[in-house]
């Protein structure tokens, strides 16, 4: 039955979830899981409650499904998105139409919609927030949020248990969450409640909108930038690690969770806050501005060891690396405002603010975005595909979406050498070599993207579509077929030397390891 009263605001942080054992189940049990979960004491975060498996997952596995309790479209995405269903008009980031849906739709000011879409959402929430919209037209996606959830809350959209449940999450408040100051979140609250009308008052609607500021999380599609946010009641129990075991995707309306790696019984369950394609450095710092913690994860720990080594050896700070490597980041997102040449000159000037007697080393962040970025900006296809060679392989840790998004921006730079008309060799004894290394490095992406996404989905479909394109091409062997391996294994060599890049750094195919765990 629906409640139109959300529990008290003034509930005490330190009551977690956990200590409710029988709203647990209820939540567990609003989503279709394929494996047992429960709801316990975290070992990672302090005093707060945590998912963990009360079974054995194997690796590539969908844990659950859940429909968030809120979404919202992204800002700058209002008029190509719908902000019911998530079908974009937008081309997608490769191209591939089967990863494009399409459908009809109808102007509302400040955001767009399906025509089955509006309907729906005008009866579940959109009548109350269609005002908050018009008046305020430039409102971040977690204010819309806020007055998505304040809409639903006034039509008797949130349950007993959804507003017991959002009682108990943290949100942080009065440390900033999410980067907010206090006077911008009193400000937006003071706005919200009179253009809502809720009756909810000053200090519920702060409470509510500090638990969406700390556990609204990014609706992501793979290899493409945010299409908006989201807040689901089990997800937002998923505590962070920058190693985690899970991924999150949001498909056809819904969160499933998938698993990245064996995750015994007993395990917690973890997912990643931030962009791990940055270095331990910088995922520190914004996690600290935007939830108030510091990650000592093994990968942290690692990358971390590694650093400090630097700075004994090569004389410098951990301040001054981070530094640098901001500055890197910074030159990154401002990459079309360069030539390629400028942006080699700049990165030099960098490096060797620091590393005064060498280049960057090749597998320290952020150097593999940088390398993507020059092939972004090329004039020729083969220095792209160079560079994005170098980009991709200066990556470590091969698993996961990081390196799932690393091979296929590499592979759309490889291909659009091999096809070019003409495409001169360049000291590749043989391109016949370069096209097996190329459908090697494909097949391993099918492999990651089936293991990480799942089949299936968008992704993954269009992914089996361009696979069997490019396979309907090639000459035997193929993968899969006896002698691939060793074939892969002889043309992925002097690819490698033509680029520039040490043998170590190669690719050792999951087919490769299956076969050797075969013999």
């Amino acid at each position: 039955m629906a409640s139109q009263a959300l529990p008290p605001a003034n509930l005490p942080e330190t009551a977690a979830m956990h200590d409710r054992q029988e709203l647990c189940l209820q939540l567990l049990q609003n989503v279709n899981a394929s494996h047992i979960l429960e709801i316990l004491p975290s070992k990672i975060h302090d005093n707060g409650s945590g998912l963990f498996a009360k079974e054995a997952i194997p690796e590539g596995s969908e844990i659950f499904r859940s429909t968030p309790l809120v979404t919202c479209v992204a800002d700058g995405r209002q008029h190509i998105t719908c902000d019911y269903c998530f079908a974009s008009m937008a081309p997608n980031f490769n191209g591939i139409d089967s990863m494009k849906p399409t459908f009809d739709a109808i102007a509302i000011p400040e955001i767009t919609m399906c025509i089955n879409c509006f309907t729906k959402s005008f009866e579940e929430y959109h009548k109350f927030e269609c005002d908050a919209l018009a008046q305020f037209p430039t409102a971040g996606f977690l204010t819309r949020m806020l007055y998505r959830m304040l809409a639903m809350h006034k039509l008797g959209a949130i349950s007993d248990h959804e507003a017991d449940a959002l009682r108990h999450l943290w949100g942080h408040r009065g440390q900033n969450p999410y980067g907010v100051s206090s006077d911008i979140i009193v400000t937006t609250v003071t706005n919200v409640e009179t253009l809502i009308q809720s009756e909810l008052g000053d200090e519920k609607i702060q409470d509510l909108y500090c638990k969406v500021l700390s556990n609204g999380m990014l609706i992501k599609p793979p290899g493409e930038e945010s299409y908006g946010g989201m807040l689901d009641l089990v997800g937002s129990l998923i505590n962070h690690s920058c190693d985690p075991n899970t991924v999150m995707v949001f498909e056809c309306g819904q969160l499933r969770l998938r698993s990245l790696k064996p995750i015994r019984a007993g395990d917690e369950i973890t997912q990643t806050y931030t962009d791990l394609k940055a270095g331990v450095l910088v995922r520190r710092q914004e996690l600290s501005i935007r939830a108030s913690f510091t990650c000592s994860c093994i990968r942290c720990e690692v990358e971390h060891m590694i650093i400090s080594a630097l700075t004994t050896n090569e004389g410098f700070s951990l301040n001054d690396f981070a530094d640098t490597e901001m500055k890197l980041i910074n030159l990154g997102n401002q990459v079309f405002t360069y030539t390629a040449e400028q942006l080699e000159a700049a990165l030099d000037a960098h490096t060797r603010a620091i590393f005064t007697t060498r280049p960057w080393p090749d597998t320290l962040k952020p150097i593999g975005t940088i390398r993507f970025c020059l092939a972004r900006l090329s004039n020729n296809h083969l220095q792209a595909a160079m560079h994005a060679l170098k980009g991709c392989l200066s990556t470590t840790n091969r698993s996961g979406p990081e390196w799932v998004d690393s091979l296929h921006v590499c592979l759309l730079y490889l291909e659009q050498f091999i096809i070019t008309p003409g495409a001169p060799q360049f000291g590749i004894p043989d391109m016949r070599r370069f096209r097996y290394f190329f459908i090697g490095l494909l097949n391993e992406l099918l492999m990651q993207a089936n293991k990480v996404y799942g089949i299936g989905t968008r992704y993954t479909t269009a992914i089996v579509t361009w696979y069997s394109n490019v396979i309907n091409t090639m000459d035997q062997p193929r993968p899969g077929e006896q002698g691939f391996v060793r074939t892969f294994s002889l043309s992925q060599a002097p690819v490698l030397m033509w680029a520039g890049i040490e043998r170590e750094m190669g690719v050792t195919l999951t087919i490769a390891r299956a076969e050797a765990e075969a013999v």
